[in-house]
């Protein structure tokens, strides 16, 4: 794949991360409950870890409109620990517990800032967390059936993660027209 071809995936995960972001507002960016959508899309690592840059990128400049510029960072950087735990883990069900597990790192962002309760803020935050990724896990899970739509969001060729999920994907659709 050439370079702009990657540059236009990684842009366009990142612009959709933004905007459905930004589009929820308050429910985004609601102080110490966080229900950002958009973290639903960090399952696109298992497809390519590309997409561990163009969540970076979205979360950082998605930032510039939360409550601290101080946010950019420490939540840009969150997701980049979270998604390439996420990426490192062979199973999807199992690497929902890392943004989950990354919401300490934005409940020490509120309690620096604001002397919010800790334990309090990570466990508003890693509910919310969580039941995003519940739901993106299983949004997420039906789209990995589609080899069609896996192929073209690809971006680098030799990727075992997606030859497997692109291997079980086939095994299922045999398995539904034999059930016909």
């Amino acid at each position: 794949m050439n370079k702009t071809n990657k540059l236009v995936k990684i842009s366009v995960v990142a612009a959709i991360y933004i905007v459905v972001t930004i589009a929820l507002g308050s429910l985004s960016y609601w102080g110490p409950i966080g229900f950002r959508l958009s973290e639903m899309l960090n399952f696109l690592t298992f497809i390519d870890p590309f997409y561990i840059i163009s969540l970076t990128i979205g979360c950082a400049i998605a930032n510039f409109y939360s409550f601290s510029i101080i946010d950019v960072f420490v939540g840009s950087f969150a997701t980049l620990l979270a998604t390439y735990a996420m990426w490192k883990t062979r199973k999807m069900a199992i690497s929902m517990i890392w943004p989950v597990l990354g919401s300490a790192i934005i409940a020490e962002e509120l309690h620096i800032l604001y002397k919010v309760p800790f334990f309090y803020t990570f466990f508003t935050q890693a509910v919310g967390e969580l039941a995003v990724m519940v739901i993106g896990y299983f949004v997420f899970k039906k789209i990995f059936r589609n080899s069609a739509f896996l192929e073209r969001i690809k971006i680098k060729d030799n990727n075992q993660k997606l030859k497997d999920i692109q291997s079980k994907a086939e095994k299922i659709r045999k398995t539904k027209l034999r059930n016909i």
